[in-house]
């Protein structure tokens, strides 16, 4: 897969499946809360104009997140940002 452009994809961290059944509504509200708290998201990949950002890096987002597309790839699910949106990078090791 090639990602084009000044975007970026970091992985959605897996919520925890509840064992109560929860509405589509009730689901995306804890969506909507869980993603204040993603603070450290993991690059998983870059387009092809992105200088600043790397494969392996860590980054925070803050509230462009909750506008960001949501989409699989797979079996995983994805944040898609512009490169513009990510405030902090930590360096991968």
């Amino acid at each position: 897969m090639k990602l084009l452009g000044k975007r970026v994809l970091v992985k959605k961290p897996a919520r925890k499946e509840s064992a109560i059944e929860l509405s589509n509504a009730d689901k995306a509200a804890i969506d909507a809360d869980l993603m204040k708290s993603y603070t450290a998201l993991e690059v998983t990949h870059v387009g092809d104009e992105v200088t600043n950002v790397v494969v392996g890096d860590r980054v925070y987002i803050g509230t462009s997140l909750e506008r960001a597309e949501v989409i699989q790839i797979e079996k995983d699910y994805f944040f898609m940002v512009g490169d513009r949106d990510i405030s902090i990078i930590w360096k991968k090791d």
